[in-house]
């Protein structure tokens, strides 16, 4: 068993973090777990991957998937699933989306028009088996305040919703070890995002 799971955003948002919590919650639960995060651009409005593979380690030979090879791309910015599609395909790649955008810095002061989310879907729909979109952030600000914990509560959806292996369970205690701060709404918001996941 083998599992590349690619997570991407912009800077700001979570990513790398969240990318450690999902990384720790696959080794408790018995993977060999191998992952990269790129830091340089990790200014806000940079684009953010985060690559976690697990599974069987006579599978697993580098930390990062090959193109076209993906699982589960899980982007915590609309336009940033476009730019991940290259680990994508057809037959086997699912997506998971968060709908709040972050307009790049150039794209503000050009004016230039965000993208609607029925556009993003149209340029992923050639490279996905299933796209699931979530209003994580906004849900996030409504429940609990900030839109911090939209990332957990995108992962518990992924899980729920049978795209991301892992138990919930286990995901907890790794969270409760490893959010940077508000532990208790950062479970919440997982536990929301099983119940969102489900529906």
């Amino acid at each position: 068993m083998k599992f590349d799971l690619v997570l991407t955003g912009v800077g700001g948002e979570g990513v790398l973090t969240t990318g450690v919590i999902v990384t720790k919650a696959a080794h408790e639960q018995g993977h060999y777990v191998r992952g990269v995060q790129l830091h340089g651009l990790a200014q806000r409005g940079g684009t953010i991957p985060t690559y976690v593979r697990f599974g069987d380690k006579e599978e697993i030979y580098s930390p990062s998937p090959m193109k076209a090879d993906a699982d589960l791309i899980m982007s915590f910015e609309p336009i940033e699933a476009v730019r991940a599609t290259e680990y994508a395909r057809k037959d086997k790649t699912d997506f998971v989306l968060n709908t709040y955008p972050y307009m790049p810095i150039y794209g503000n002061l050009e004016n230039v028009p965000y993208p609607s989310m029925k556009e993003i879907k149209e340029r992923i729909k050639p490279f996905a088996k299933s796209i699931e979109v979530f209003e994580s952030d906004v849900i996030s600000k409504e429940k609990f305040g900030d839109i911090v914990y939209g990332n957990l509560l995108l992962v518990g959806a992924a899980i729920s919703s049978g795209k991301l292996p892992l138990k919930e369970d286990i995901m907890r205690k790794s969270i409760k070890e490893l959010a940077p701060r508000e532990i208790k709404k950062n479970v919440k918001a997982f536990n929301l995002g099983l119940e969102i996941g489900k529906e």
